[in-house]
């Protein structure tokens, strides 16, 4: 590669031809197979959701400020890491990238963050908003944008990616996510925090705004779902299920992702000591 191109160029060229197409859930599904590594100036501005030729002008260092949005679509799509992110904002924008969203330590609850860290599944904790508190690292390998501190009803309505990576993606997931999030505004409208977040959707994408404002369609919570997406490095779909619990003191929300085949063996295998544990068994009382 030359060295009389920009430093920008030089980086997103190499970034490029070092991301594993396998690795960008959904991407063999719509794009088929390739043989080698490296992701085209096309794949890139697709996944991004901008034209080729926009792409085209930040890799060539033809754009005197990117918006953040774009910059941080890059940055997912790329895989970048810190330091990655860091030199493609200063060599982009000339300044350092916004700190990434963390939550607030004083509402993360440690009893049920310990309980994700011990699970092997992928599972989150969240907020009312829809905030991301804590996750594993199974929701990690398997849904890096949580790496981001995107909010899950703005990634999943908004994000070129999750259009990729979530099966029937208006019908089985944006319509039933719009309607929780219009039933918890309806509820909360006072809630600045989900003011932003509804906002937020409307202004970016016409078509999330037209599901949120128009849609009728009544979901009051995922629990017991079962959905269909792809998987970073997993050419074929995967059905998993939603498991949803609340704790009743502080109303922290966790969100179990559980495969589908084995939800489907548990559900359909309920020891025969369960009921005697629920009755009671001869002489014992059922809390004994």
């Amino acid at each position: 590669m030359s060295r009389n191109l920009p430093p920008i160029t030089r980086m997103l060229k190499t970034w490029r031809e070092e991301r594993d197409p396998c690795a960008v859930p959904g991407f063999t599904a719509r794009y088929g197979s390739r043989r080698r590594k490296g992701l085209t100036q096309r794949d890139v501005a697709e996944l991004a959701g901008v034209t080729e030729g926009w792409y085209g002008k930040l890799e060539r260092g033809k754009l005197d400020h990117v918006g953040e949005e774009f910059l941080e679509s890059i940055v997912r799509v790329l895989g970048l890491d810190d330091a990655q992110r860091a030199h493609l904002w200063l060599e982009a924008n000339g300044c350092e990238p916004p700190p990434r969203p963390h939550a607030d330590a004083n509402t993360i609850d440690p009893v049920v963050s310990a309980i994700v860290h011990g699970l092997r599944w992928p599972a989150y904790t969240f907020d009312r908003c829809w905030d991301i508190r804590v996750f594993n690292t199974a929701a990690a390998r398997d849904y890096p944008w949580m790496l981001h501190g995107i909010n899950v009803m703005i990634w999943a309505l908004c994000y070129p990616e999750a259009r990729l990576q979530l099966i029937d993606w208006e019908e089985t997931w944006a319509k039933p996510m719009a309607s929780q999030l219009r039933l918890a505004h309806k509820a909360n409208p006072d809630d600045a925090r989900l003011n932003d977040v509804c906002n937020h959707i409307r202004a970016a994408d016409p078509v999330a705004q037209r599901i949120l404002d128009e849609d009728v369609t009544t979901v009051t919570h995922p629990d017991g779902d079962r959905r269909r997406l792809y998987l970073p490095h997993q050419h074929e779909e995967t059905e998993v299920e939603f498991v949803t619990l609340a704790r009743l003191r502080n109303n922290t929300r966790l969100m179990i992702v559980m495969p589908g085949d084995i939800a489907q063996t548990a559900n359909g295998a309920m020891p025969p000591t369960m009921a005697s544990v629920l009755t009671g068994t001869p002489g014992t009382s059922a809390s004994a």
